[in-house]
């Protein structure tokens, strides 16, 4: 951004004002706190793997139930995508994280509980945020294994990246945090099904030193 664009950037001042500018937050009733929902349709990796039978994005759970009932859902999801490109989105993006009691109650928050990452520019401004909220966790799953494995930048100890395993039953991607998913409930690691489908007190997605998260097949 040049010299001149800056000076008409301003600061945040009330949380209702940053909400509106990143276009709200989505709030499922099975993890802590909020998340940040975006249409499943502009996955890039995921598209590609929807068409394949077997794949973990073939049985989507974004592309049923909730996320498809109400077309609201659908309709915020791509306004917060089109404000990604905005030019003070990380700094609304920060001044949320750190004034929102919905997330500094638990201080910790998940990226796209529908929906990927878009580009690298997408995956560095993600970065901007963890690195400027460090008392936040961040947990960051996503299939986009060559723009993750090739960014440059360190990623904060506070953003858990897992690359997600492609194939119901199959291995986890090579990289330091993963996620599979699995159709026998004794493989599966995250035991949201025994606790009425909610995360609980578990934070094993957020934790870097939980290798692989296994999810029942739902």
């Amino acid at each position: 951004m040049d010299i001149q664009n800056n000076l008409l950037l301003v600061p945040f001042r009330t949380l209702k004002a940053a909400k509106d500018y990143v276009e709200g937050f989505s709030d499922p009733k099975k993890m802590p706190g909020w998340s940040y929902g975006l249409p499943i349709d502009m996955c890039k990796t995921g598209m590609i793997l929807k068409k394949i039978p077997n794949s973990v994005c073939s049985i989507c759970y974004a592309g049923k139930g909730f996320y498809t009932v109400y077309p609201e859902v659908v309709r915020a999801q791509y306004r917060r995508l089109n404000s990604i490109d905005k030019p003070q989105w990380v700094e609304a993006m920060i001044f949320v994280m750190t004034h929102a009691k919905a997330i500094l109650k638990d201080k910790v928050f998940r990226w796209h509980d529908a929906g990927d990452i878009q580009s690298v520019e997408h995956l560095d401004k993600i970065v901007q945020i963890a690195e400027a909220t460090p008392d936040i966790q961040y947990w960051l799953p996503t299939k986009e294994s060559n723009w993750v494995q090739n960014y440059d930048k360190p990623i904060p100890k506070n953003l858990v990246i897992r690359l997600s395993g492609s194939f119901v039953d199959g291995k986890p991607p090579k990289y330091a945090n993963t996620s599979t998913v699995v159709t026998n409930e004794d493989d599966a690691t995250c035991r949201a099904f025994d606790n009425g489908g909610k995360c609980g007190d578990c934070r094993q997605c957020w934790d870097s030193s939980v290798k692989n998260v296994s999810y029942f097949k739902h």
